[in-house]
């Protein structure tokens, strides 16, 4: 279940389910920087177009239709649409970061976002979302239930309930579903 409880600034954006309580000591096991992201995807062909849309927050909406590329199809289900496609095992997790709880699908979100997921076996993946907002990571491992953290210029988010969901637009739609307020919003 997507119940999410985001805390930014020391104050929480949504109430979630009571029974996710998650302690953090705010370190690294061993304070190293475990799968950090090494850019593998710069220098390719980011491939699609990027559109004006007032409509957007960003300004920016996905125009590529379902050519393949990092920035496609911002806020959508990654895992899912790539599972049908037949490639999801290459895929392990995915989303997209926003400015704002609502943003249609298709609009760009935010770059430069640091995703810190902590698999429940407390290994720590680093993700920086792409200028479309969009993360993810391929053949990966994340041990379920894991939790949470975005950072951006300093601010840090952390997601207290463990979740279970690796595509987490699943839960972070346009109208969040499963508890989710909506977006995967920036700090």
């Amino acid at each position: 279940m997507c119940a999410v409880l985001f805390v930014g600034l020391g104050a929480p954006v949504v109430a979630c389910d009571p029974g996710g309580e998650q302690e953090d000591d705010g370190e690294d096991d061993d304070g190293e920087d475990e799968g950090e992201d090494e850019g593998e995807d710069e220098g390719e062909d980011e491939g699609g177009a990027a559109v004006p849309d007032a409509t957007c927050m960003s300004g920016l909406r996905w125009d590529g239709g379902d050519a393949e590329s990092p920035r496609m199809h911002p806020g959508m289900d990654c895992l899912g649409c790539h599972a049908e496609e037949g490639e999801a095992e290459e895929y392990t997790i995915a989303g997209t970061v926003y400015a704002g709880l609502s943003e249609k699908d298709d609009c760009f979100g935010l770059a430069d976002v640091t995703v810190e997921i902590t698999g429940a076996d407390g290994e720590v993946l680093r993700m920086t979302t792409n200028e479309a907002g969009n993360f993810t990571r391929e053949h990966a491992s994340v041990e379920v239930p894991y939790t949470a953290k975005l950072i951006r210029d300093g601010r840090e988010i952390a997601m207290t309930t463990p979740q279970t969901v690796l595509s987490c637009n699943v839960c972070h739609a346009e109208v969040g579903v499963n508890m989710a307020p909506g977006r995967i919003l920036a700090p």
